[in-house]
């Protein structure tokens, strides 16, 4: 049993490395958008963003989050990481980190943070539609989590 599970991991962690979807020097250019309601409140969600790969499977880049709440509208701004990991050319699992500075309903600007996990699903060699959740909080109000959906456009992507 526990060859097996060695060879699993092992397999698991060489298709990773081998494949080529997110080449070091490829810019994306995309965003996500969610809606929520709950008790009579609807809130939208819109996340555009710009990076870079760094390195293979790994971009950095800015973000902006709008969040629009019956009654108030907040915004922040700041830097995000975003790893994908196991898959191949026509999907990857991706993780997203991300640290906020905004403003919003007459508040003083607020510090915050924000997770993320998703599946990019690639339609071609330059274009994922990605389905994922996000965790936003900024400062000392309640953290907002939600499943939403959004695209990415890879610029100058290497082919294997």
């Amino acid at each position: 049993m526990k060859k097996k599970f060695y060879l699993f991991v092992f397999v698991l962690f060489t298709v990773n490395m081998v494949s080529g979807q997110t080449d070091r020097g490829t810019w994306l250019l995309g965003g996500s958008a969610a809606y929520l309601r709950s008790n009579g409140n609807g809130s939208l969600i819109l996340n555009p963003s710009v990076g870079y790969f760094l390195l293979k499977h790994v971009a950095g880049g800015a973000q902006l989050n709008l969040v629009a709440i019956t009654g108030s509208t907040s915004w922040s701004l700041g830097p995000f990481a975003k790893y994908y990991f196991y898959g191949d050319e026509r999907g990857r699992w991706y993780g997203s980190v991300g640290l906020n500075i905004g403003s919003g309903a007459g508040s003083d600007f607020d510090t915050g943070y924000s997770f993320g996990a998703g599946y990019a699903k690639f339609l071609n060699t330059s274009i994922s539609v990605d389905f994922g959740t996000q965790y936003l909080r900024a400062g000392a109000s309640k953290g907002i989590f939600s499943l939403g959906a959004g695209f990415q456009i890879h610029f100058n992507r290497l082919n294997d």
